[in-house]
């Protein structure tokens, strides 16, 4: 009769080879594994990571898996949308519900990969389609918006996400008072719009729009954080002198009056 362990440690064995480079293997959880291997009452976890380009799976074989224990699965990601998010989740919940009692963690880590690269292929197909839109002179539009802070990371970090999705440009300025800037196709732009005004704010304001650019009006290549010299109390005030002059090297020269109303 084969262990519990002896099984974990097979299937482990399995997606090292399946996934070189990629498992990332609690230390103290294989040793125990190792020394209690034909063990038939003693049964210890079994910890590992395994890592893909937008994705990271934290995995956790309890004691009686597979007989009896089911796999402990917490996904990490930065990169994957809210909705991509809960697609690989139910995915896996589905995955392991459906196969309680076998060994299941190298079926759940291959649907996984197979997931994020059909979301990748989407991913990809949408940023070919608004570029090629773009290109053939659809309209494009940018927008300025003034908002009373922007701190929040988890904010930032969806703003730069979704910019890059919607093969939006432009920039955010951090801090106190806030500014955003998004420059593209005004589809994508009305798409980015709907996701940041969904976002808890104290203030935020769409200050101006500026509507059929030509491609000399054209200001970004790319989206970003600016960060100028900061100063105040907490130091959560960045020098608006600062990016004023930055404007003014744009080209931008009366962008600042009509954020700031001065």
């Amino acid at each position: 009769m084969v262990s519990s362990t002896q099984q974990k440690l097979d299937e482990l064995e399995m997606l090292q080879s399946i996934y070189p480079g990629q498992i990332d293997i609690d230390p103290e959880d294989q040793v125990n594994c190792l020394e209690h291997v034909d063990s038939l009452d003693c049964f210890p976890p079994l910890r590992f990571t395994v890592s893909f380009s937008s994705i990271e799976l934290a995995v956790m074989l309890p004691g009686n898996y597979p007989a009896s224990d089911s796999p402990q699965i917490r996904i990490s990601s930065t990169r994957l949308s809210p909705q991509q998010d809960k697609e690989i989740i139910d995915k896996i919940t589905s995955t392991l519900v459906c196969n309680k009692g076998d060994a299941t963690i190298l079926q759940v880590i291959s649907e996984v990969s197979e997931l994020l690269n059909d979301i990748a292929s989407l991913v990809k197909a949408d940023e070919d389609e608004m570029k090629t839109a773009v290109a053939k002179d659809e309209i494009c539009c940018r927008m300025w918006y003034y908002a009373h802070h922007i701190y929040s990371r988890e904010k930032r970090t969806n703003m730069l996400q979704w910019s890059k999705n919607l093969s939006l440009n432009g920039f955010i300025l951090p801090g106190k008072p806030g500014i955003i800037c998004i420059e593209g196709s005004k589809r994508s732009c009305k798409e980015f719009n709907s996701l940041v005004r969904a976002m808890n704010w104290q203030l935020l304001k769409l200050q101006h729009e500026e509507f059929k650019l030509s491609p000399p009006d054209i200001k970004f290549d790319s989206f970003k954080e600016l960060i100028f010299d900061v100063h105040g109390r907490a130091n959560t005030h960045q020098d608006l002198g600062q990016f004023r002059e930055h404007l003014n090297g744009l080209g931008m020269h009366s962008i600042f009056e009509k954020l700031f109303h001065v």
